[in-house]
């Protein structure tokens, strides 16, 4: 029996709401439309009292449609929001997408544009309710800001503080996982490939490598070669399974914004996005957010991180905020030499010096994002 998705419109122009009512109806059960409303305040209550998978809310103006949004989706956290609107602007796609919406639809709406956005949704849901475990990606396109440091130490905090954690390092032709944890895996995520369309959880548990602070760790590959046989298809399988056995998959990525990392954020609860505080930093952090919100990754998945972040920085928070049009998740302080030290020993500096204002900033973001995710 297919899994139905239940979805509220919010719509003042009668035909419109007729004509996707339609085809919400078409859709053979896959969905059904809870309630409809003329605007948001009519529906807010029954929205909230329905909890439905979808709201389909019509803008027809920018900055009264982005509040709405952040409204909606502030009450409504698990529900998944489309816009409806005849404005296609880039500006007005990037604005609402920024402030939570999944899916922007062109009015009138055509049928084959809302069908694969709610079997989209359907299919995120499907998967979330079958596999239970979290995937935490943690992402820059480039190194030197601190992105390994951070996947590291998370999963670490993540395993001190009682969860069974996974760490796949995805930066498939610099990773540095394994040398950060003094490691020398057999196995790595090469070692997968053959098994492709065969991978279950046993076969998971014999390649991938225990690290003595508990966290499991799925090494990339060894040699540059190997690297062009991960696919996108084998790491979403990977990550499915992955979840299946983990409380917490913590994934190490870098890179540019297609293949084997737009399969890996699909398949993501949330992506904490690094930045540090410098003119390059910010510059990079707006391209590659504006993307990522173009690709379907709002600030519903999407949480900024501010690594290496020292109050007296000429640069502060809330700039950073303004240039990016959105707020930082959390900020981690600069301990550059007890991280150095930390990664020599091939300890995680969240246990090697547990009191250090990073180890503890970071156990307030694994807290924070267990809380944000289980809520």
């Amino acid at each position: 029996m297919k899994q139905q998705s239940t979805a509220f419109l919010i719509d003042s122009d009668a035909i419109s709401a007729s004509r996707i009512n339609e085809i919400l109806s078409s859709m053979d059960g896959e969905v059904r439309l809870v309630g409809a409303a003329r605007n948001l305040q009519e529906g807010m209550a029954a929205i909230q009292a329905s909890n439905p998978h979808i709201v389909i809310l019509e803008v027809n103006d920018l900055e009264r449609g982005a509040r709405e949004m952040e409204l909606l989706l502030s009450r409504c956290p698990q529900s998944a929001a489309f816009v409806s609107s005849t404005a296609m602007r880039p500006e007005w796609i990037l604005r609402l997408i920024r402030a939570g919406a999944c899916e922007y639809l062109s009015r009138p709406v055509l049928a084959t544009e809302l069908v694969d956005a709610i079997k989209k949704v359907a299919k995120r849901r499907i998967v979330k309710n079958r596999n239970t475990g979290t995937v935490l990606s943690v992402y820059h396109p480039s190194g030197g800001v601190g992105t390994t440091t951070i996947a590291v130490n998370l999963a670490a905090t993540l395993t001190a503080q009682g969860h069974t954690t996974a760490l796949v390092d995805l930066n498939l032709s610099s990773g540095d996982v394994s040398a950060f944890l003094d490691l020398k895996p057999r196995y790595n995520l090469a070692s997968v490939v053959p098994k492709m369309g065969q991978i279950d959880a046993n076969f998971l548990k014999s390649v991938i490598a225990p690290h003595p602070s508990g966290v499991q760790v799925l090494d990339g590959p060894d040699h540059l070669g190997e690297a062009s046989r991960i696919t996108p298809e084998l790491l979403q399988e990977v990550i499915g399974v992955l979840r299946t056995i983990f409380e917490y998959t913590v994934i190490d990525t870098g890179g540019e914004l297609f293949g084997c990392n737009l399969a890996t954020f699909e398949m993501s609860d949330r992506i904490l996005f690094n930045t540090i505080l410098s003119v390059p930093g910010l510059r990079t952090a707006r391209r590659y957010l504006s993307t990522l919100a173009e690709e379907g990754f709002g600030p519903d998945r999407v949480k900024l991180v501010v690594n290496r972040y020292l109050p007296r920085d000429d640069i502060k928070v809330s700039d950073a905020e303004k240039v990016l049009g959105t707020k930082a998740y959390h900020t981690l302080p600069n301990n550059y030499a007890e991280l150095m030290t930390s990664i020599n020993k091939g300890v995680p500096l969240a246990l090697y010096i547990s009191r250090s204002s990073f180890s503890k900033s970071m156990d307030q973001l694994a807290r924070q994002l267990c809380l944000d995710i289980n809520s």
